[in-house]
């Protein structure tokens, strides 16, 4: 079997018939389907169950209690898999029927390929796009994500990987599972950046595959967390993904100094955790919360190869009006 498919699903049953008929339509049909539920409130098990007796699909499992993270369902997922790839299709998306083959074929175009990715549309709740997500990468390198590509992995988290999220939506990727394991798994306790962790780990692996295509549908809605920070103001909107941010990138920085793993690489993500943890100060301090800011100034002093550039940068920080 070449692909298993996971599936974490909560409280989407609006959108789960839609989510599962586009896995089941893809015209690459050598998969397993693994559907985890994570005691959804909603009617979500009433959908799910009209599929149940599929070929394709080899486990249905509910949770008894909801886990608090879709990472602890993309672990347990991925312990069921029997694929050498695995593809994670949340629940609230859709995909071409095209979508799997083409990652399929770009990801064993070569050895060693652990990542092969597609660009996504933005759809909203009732399946209207409304863009897509080339604008998220444009500012990086306009030209290397409007084609096709194949690049190292080391090389793509250099001057890519390490200073955003290139790779916004699992939904869009098809992953080696062998990769996913020597890299330790899903981190389960840091949040909305927990699939950003994932593909840092796994793409130093070895290569990455990218398609220009737009195959895949990201859905935003009124359930979704992004859509909630994204609907307040530029300066929470700010906070919102610097925080979460931050939170991957210390949970990083232990990684890399636990593996020893590329210098570069770690150099530029204490940076990013200077820089970031320099808008957490700055938002607290200017709110009133400066007990709270001053945690995260220290902190960029902890992170800072520079203490006295810190120092002096901090000075003007706290003082500007």
């Amino acid at each position: 079997m070449y692909i298993s498919i996971i599936l974490p699903n909560y409280n989407h049953a609006p959108f789960l018939n839609e989510r599962i008929d586009s896995i089941l339509n893809q015209t690459f049909q050598d998969f397993e389907l693994i559907i985890l539920d994570d005691k959804s409130p909603d009617n979500s098990k009433e959908i799910i169950e009209q599929y149940r007796g599929n070929k394709h699909i080899s486990h249905i499992i509910y949770n008894e209690e909801n886990s608090g993270s879709t990472f602890y369902q993309w672990n347990k997922g991925i312990g069921l898999a029997k694929g050498e790839y695995i593809w994670i299709t949340e629940s609230d998306d859709y995909a071409d029927p095209r979508m799997l083959q083409t990652l399929y074929d770009n990801i064993t175009k070569e050895e060693n390929i652990v990542v092969s990715y597609c660009q996504s549309y933005n759809v909203n709740q009732h399946g209207e796009v409304n863009g897509d997500w080339s604008d998220h990468t444009k500012e990086l390198a306009p030209e290397l994500f409007a084609r096709d590509f194949l690049m190292d992995g080391e090389k793509f988290i250099h001057n890519y990987l390490i200073y955003r999220n290139v790779i916004p939506n699992a939904s869009a990727v098809l992953f080696s599972r062998e990769a996913f394991l020597r890299a330790g798994g899903a981190e389960t306790n840091i949040g909305f950046a927990g699939d950003w962790f994932v593909w840092l780990k796994i793409v130093s692996l070895g290569k990455i595959a990218f398609t220009s295509q737009i195959l895949n549908y990201y859905r935003r809605h009124d359930k979704s967390i992004v859509t909630k920070a994204l609907s307040e103001n530029e300066s929470r909107k700010n906070l919102f993904l610097k925080k979460h941010d931050l939170r991957m990138r210390l949970v990083y920085d232990k990684y890399q100094k636990k593996y020893k793993t590329d210098n570069v690489v770690r150099k530029l993500n204490r940076e990013n955790i200077v820089d970031d943890s320099f808008v957490e100060a700055r938002y607290l301090w200017v709110h009133g919360k400066r007990t709270n800011s001053l945690k995260y100034y220290l902190q960029a002093l902890r992170y800072s190869d520079n203490k006295l550039k810190t120092i002096k940068r901090a000075f003007g920080f706290f003082t500007k009006k």
